[in-house]
């Protein structure tokens, strides 16, 4: 049981980057090698540009190997490392920029993504007699938060339900949350129209993943909750390789877990400290469908490196800006939803409710945004005004808002906020 610990595995979390180093190459030699031997797909891909296993030397080598782009069609089973009868699991990634992709998982990878949810316990607080509410299925997730004493609502049928599941946070009394940033808007709001009050049950944390959030609504949600809400990074075919410690103030990720860059998404060149690039990601546990130098399309920055005061030696980037497939081209500039999101947070009489609009392929001329007013707020041209303004001033392009009644966000059942509209 976790009595109020700060790591889980502290000889691990508190280690020297020269140690965590070591961890990752004997860990890269070995997955190296497993995948050229197991892996059709991996196979095929280091003969195709001449590198083998035994090239690792350092970690100064790990670059020489293929990149794996999330974008590219390869089937689960050219990637399986295992025979397909060790199989114990089937998931697939959401599909927000594409067809969802099959994940396969052994019950190696249950047991050590369990792990890192208990390392994630640990991190966030959880406590014994916490009760905690996931509203992502993966079972892994809720065995993790456990570990500590926690008890955990299940995820199932009926907590899909949205009314369901407010009254259940009410009756079990969650005191800590774990939702993607525009579901856990949405579930504010319902349980607001059936009168219940999700302030009053005791919530002390929350967690946000799935999908980027704002700084502006980080602050929101505090003041209004009376909780504090941190960030997990994570996707269906990696795991969960980062998130915030109680200081806020940027990701831990992993390192001896996985090999995390930053590159250059035109040049695939490695990035400086500080400068916003594409993740690429090795998970150095996982034993059925392994991904070597997996490009996410996810953008953050590293911080440069200086033990965290939470103790932790682990490196941490930045959270993440958004994905470049979501990423909005207005002549020369580059918006991503958060930016917007980072103004319409900040002005109370907006719900947080908002879609960026596309017209057309490629570059937009115009930031075009429609947003939702806050429960009894009007539709005024001072509040028009007052948000195309301010969205002006931060993003440096020309806007145009739209704004619509409080209500006027239709929602279907998906965990995920859809932020960009394309009306071609």
């Amino acid at each position: 049981m976790n009595d109020g610990r700060k790591y889980w595995i502290p000889e691990i979390e508190t280690a020297p980057l020269e140690k965590l180093r070591e961890i990752q190459l004997k860990k890269i030699q070995d997955l190296t090698k497993k995948v050229y031997e197991k892996s059709v797909y991996y196979k095929k891909r280091f003969d195709e540009v001449g590198v083998k296993p035994e090239d690792i030397q350092s970690l100064d080598d790990y670059d020489k190997f293929p990149m794996t782009e999330y974008t590219q069609d390869i089937s689960a089973e050219e990637l399986l490392s295992v025979p397909l009868d060790d199989i114990k699991m089937v998931l697939s990634s959401s599909g927000t920029t594409g067809q969802p992709k099959l994940i396969y998982i052994n019950q190696s990878d249950i047991e050590n993504w369990k792990l890192i949810f208990a390392r994630f316990s640990a991190m966030y607080g959880l406590e014994k007699g916490d009760v905690v509410d996931q509203t992502f299925p993966f079972p892994t997730i809720g065995e993790g938060f456990s570990f500590p004493g926690a008890r955990v609502v299940a995820y199932t049928h009926t907590t899909m339900v949205m009314d369901n599941l407010i009254r259940l946070m009410a009756r079990a009394g969650t005191t800590f949350m774990l939702s993607a940033p525009g579901y856990f808007l949405m579930l504010l709001k319902r349980a607001d129209e059936i009168g219940i009050d999700l302030r009053k049950i005791g919530m002390r944390r929350g967690v946000l993943a799935g999908e980027s959030w704002s700084q502006s609504y980080r602050k929101r949600m505090e003041d209004d909750m009376n909780m504090k809400f941190y960030d997990l990074y994570g996707m269906v075919e990696v795991g969960h390789p980062a998130g915030e410690c109680l200081e806020q103030n940027g990701m831990h990720t992993w390192d001896d877990l996985y090999i995390f860059e930053i590159i250059d998404p035109d040049t695939l060149k490695p990035l400086p400290d500080g400068v916003p690039g594409e993740i690429v990601l090795t998970p150095l546990w996982r034993d059925a469908m392994p991904l070597i130098r997996y490009r996410t399309g996810d953008v953050a920055f590293r911080f440069p490196y200086e033990q965290c005061p939470c103790g932790r030696t682990f490196q941490r980037i930045s959270r993440i800006k958004g994905r470049i497939a979501h990423m909005v081209k207005i002549g020369e500039a580059r918006i991503f939803p958060v930016d917007v999101e980072e103004v319409i947070q900040s002005i109370p009489k907006l719900s947080g409710e908002y879609q960026i609009i596309l017209n057309k392929p490629n570059v937009q001329d115009l930031l075009e945004v429609k947003a939702e007013c806050a429960s009894g707020v009007e539709i005024t041209s001072d509040l028009t005004n007052r948000l195309t303004e301010e969205l002006n001033r931060s993003t440096g392009v020309k806007s145009k808002v739209n704004l619509i009644e409080f209500g006027g966000f239709s929602r279907g059942p998906q965990l995920k906020a859809e932020r960009i509209l394309k009306n071609y």
